[in-house]
């Protein structure tokens, strides 16, 4: 039959194993929102570049509406000019005609420009595009694998729970409610064994009484600094 320091020990394995689960079922959600976070910037990426394209063909649009304009005043000066009667007006329409000519030359040179702009732009946002699919298949793959793991680890927690519930019936009733309350004080070791003489808990120097004491496994002996509950095996 097996010593009460022996049954708390087991019991003692099942609860930091409690604890090792719980934290990692905790910190799951924080792993679930880093993976979403590299998803978002992505589609954040893609989302910019397709708001470059938009505003440059804005741009487009507003240099060909400019071009059109100064045709139409071409068009105007043109059909004004063949009806005046002196040649200073004749002349005033042509250097009219010239201006809007240059103007629209320039407006040109800045469409080709944003043509340009654009053929790069799109192929950025090609780029990105590829890189979302890339990421959102990457994405799923762990998304998939996370969901299973969370199950896993519930599954897992519920099992050892029931383990130290049934573990725990048929423990001494003082020495589990000693050894919990230190357990739920030190959120890990309450139970440790005497290591050259010295709390393997604190690491502080024990009386040799003490430390003889606790090869005794069913009487309870406590470190008289941090409380642990002790065992010594020669």
């Amino acid at each position: 039959m097996s010593s009460k320091i022996e049954d708390l020990l087991v019991i003692q394995d099942r609860d930091r194993r409690i604890n090792r689960l719980e934290r990692e079922i905790e910190d799951l959600p924080q792993r679930q929102r880093l993976i979403e976070a590299q998803l978002d910037s992505h589609k954040k990426a893609l989302h910019d570049a397709e708001e470059d394209i938009r505003k440059k063909g804005l741009e487009q649009k507003d240099i060909e509406s400019q071009i059109e304009q100064r045709q139409e005043r071409i068009r105007k000066f043109r059909q004004q000019q063949f009806e005046v009667k002196n040649n200073d007006d004749y002349k005033a329409f042509e250097k009219q005609i010239e201006a809007q000519t240059k103007e629209i030359a320039a407006l040109e040179e800045r469409q080709l420009d944003i043509m340009e702009a654009l053929e790069q732009l799109e192929q950025v946002c090609d780029t990105k595009q590829a890189a979302l699919k890339e990421e959102e298949q990457v994405v799923a793959v762990d998304m998939e694998q996370f969901k299973q793991r969370v199950a896993n680890l519930q599954k897992e927690l519920d099992e050892v729970n029931a383990d130290r519930a049934n573990l725990a019936e048929a423990m001494d009733p003082e020495w589990l409610s000693r050894y919990d309350r230190l357990f739920a004080h030190l959120k890990d070791f309450a139970v440790v064994s005497v290591e050259n003489g010295a709390c393997g808990g604190c690491h502080m120097k024990l009386p040799p009484q003490a430390a003889h004491d606790a090869r005794r496994l069913d009487s309870m002996t406590l470190c008289m600094y941090c409380g642990r509950m002790l065992y010594n095996i020669p």
